[in-house]
């Protein structure tokens, strides 16, 4: 699909150009590269850290010469996530951008419009020949934000000098992001005891799919079911009425993504086909009537498999199933001072079972250190019960509200003289690397803005056309009120 010459051209130019590069968290070199050469070609000055941030400057225009410096900052990486019967290798081949005239979208998977219209927003910016106003500009590009703000975290603070920051990594135009949860990825491990296979037993399949997934931290109150805890649950069930055993059992893979598909390969004794069936009709019926308004697709399924090999035994089976049940996921506490926000979460985005080792991980997040704090501790108390390790990484602080805040104020200023009303001021329960940020820059005046996406995270991610032309013509007169 050619997108270039939707308005604004030149922001509609470098995002079509940015989705031909691969650029999955983990895989940021190549879009690195992109910009350092885009600085080159334009003699611009040009930094890149030994983590792949990259540094881009730019003097300000006629007239603002000598204003303070801002920061635009959005992240390189985008989450990969492609449906099922998607054969696209995100690793390597480019993203396959469709428009139904209202939004932008991508074939099959991900569009990665968190956070490629950051990037396309700032090099349509660093591209103009003077035509607009602005002040001196550090352009700041991270890398590795959806693992874990894992560039953030490795930036060199002393390159940047700008002490006003405009994140551009939010979803809802007409809304200021002054404040944003802290989280940390945690990984439990559960050893798990195999036996050999008994004398008639046959193996199945059994998949959970046609769940919506999402954010899990803006979508984690919508009351989306998690894949992996609603084939627990259907497993829990069928073994209250017949043994089983379970082989394998894998779900997820992204930490900050609600899992839409599970599968588990487990064994039955061949006579009771009959119980199976039976339960699988009744779950699915109840399933239905829980997810019809929300997830009406969503649904267990079952087909017959082949497998040689030792399997969990039958203790080992039963804490694998009550281990995903007990987890930690979801919604854990709501803000007393800030209304419908989310204050603390887990989201239970991995579940792997391979052998004789049960890896759950989750993405914890918390406005507030303690509850962050409280949800560990659950995690280490589960672990401990069942003789297993926990291991946490990427830990990072939130961002907490600024009382005073002159930059807040022009943005809101501008949006009432462009629009004649205010724009709606909040905190989310999500991560944004303006937390990270705001240590290592001596507590920065910050602000974090983005025009309309829908489902991001998922392959039924949109991202509207309209807003993103509104959004820049938004920034593009704070800058010039920003003198």
């Amino acid at each position: 699909m050619y997108i270039e010459s939707i308005k604004p051209e030149r922001v509609f130019h470098f995002f079509s150009e940015i989705s031909k590069i691969p650029r999955g968290s983990g895989n940021t070199g190549a879009i690195a590269e992109y910009c350092v050469n885009f600085a080159a070609e334009r003699k611009l000055d040009c930094y890149r850290d030994g983590y792949g941030n990259v540094m881009i400057f730019k003097g300000g225009t006629n007239g603002y010469e000598n204003s303070e410096s801002v920061i635009l900052q959005g992240h390189l990486d985008m989450v990969c996530e492609k449906l099922a019967e998607c054969k696209k290798d995100m690793e390597k081949e480019p993203i396959e951008i469709e428009s139904d005239g209202e939004y932008l979208y991508a074939q099959g998977t991900t569009l990665g419009g968190d956070d490629g219209i950051a990037i396309a927003y700032i090099l349509a910016l660093l591209d103009d020949d003077g035509g607009i106003s602005h002040p001196p500009i550090e352009a700041l590009f991270t890398a590795d934000e959806e693992i874990g703000l894992m560039g953030a975290n490795a930036l060199d603070a002393s390159r940047p000098h700008g002490k006003r920051l405009i994140n551009i990594d939010s979803e809802a135009e007409g809304v200021i992001t002054v404040s944003c949860a802290g989280a940390v990825r945690a990984e439990c491990v559960f050893p798990i005891s195999l036996e050999a296979q008994s004398e008639g037993v046959i193996f199945k399949k059994v998949t959970a799919s046609g769940f919506i997934g999402g954010h899990s931290g803006i979508d984690i109150d919508k009351g989306r079911k998690n894949a992996a805890i609603q084939l627990a649950e259907f497993l829990y069930e069928l073994s209250s009425q017949t043994k089983l055993h379970i082989v394998n059992f894998h779900s997820g893979g992204r930490l900050n993504a609600i899992p839409r598909y599970a599968d588990a390969l487990i064994c039955i004794y061949r006579d009771r086909e009959e119980i199976l069936s039976g339960c699988l009709e009744a779950f699915n019926k109840q399933l239905h009537s829980v997810c019809l308004q929300t997830e009406p697709d969503a649904a267990i399924s079952c087909e017959d498999a082949l497998y040689d090999g030792k399997y969990a035994d039958d203790k080992s089976t039963r804490e694998i199933i009550s281990t995903v049940l007990l987890a930690p996921s979801g919604v854990s506490a709501i803000s007393p001072d800030i209304p419908f926000l989310v204050q603390t979460s887990s989201n239970l985005g991995l579940v792997s079972l391979e052998d004789d080792r049960l890896t759950l991980g989750f993405m914890v997040r918390s406005n507030t250190e303690h509850g962050k704090a409280k949800t560990v501790r659950r995690l280490r108390c589960l672990v401990d019960s069942q003789c297993g390790s926990l291991n946490l990484q990427g830990d990072y602080p939130a961002w907490e509200y600024k009382k005073d805040s002159p930059l807040r104020d022009v943005m809101i200023s501008t949006y009432e003289e462009m629009y004649g009303e205010k724009p709606q001021v909040c905190a989310i329960h999500a991560g944004l690397e303006c937390g990270i940020l705001a240590g290592k820059l001596n507590g920065a005046d910050m602000v974090s803005i983005g025009p309309n996406m829908k489902n991001v995270h998922t392959p039924d991610e949109r991202l509207e056309i309209k807003s993103v032309q509104r959004c820049w013509e938004y920034l593009l007169r704070v800058l010039k009120n920003l003198k």
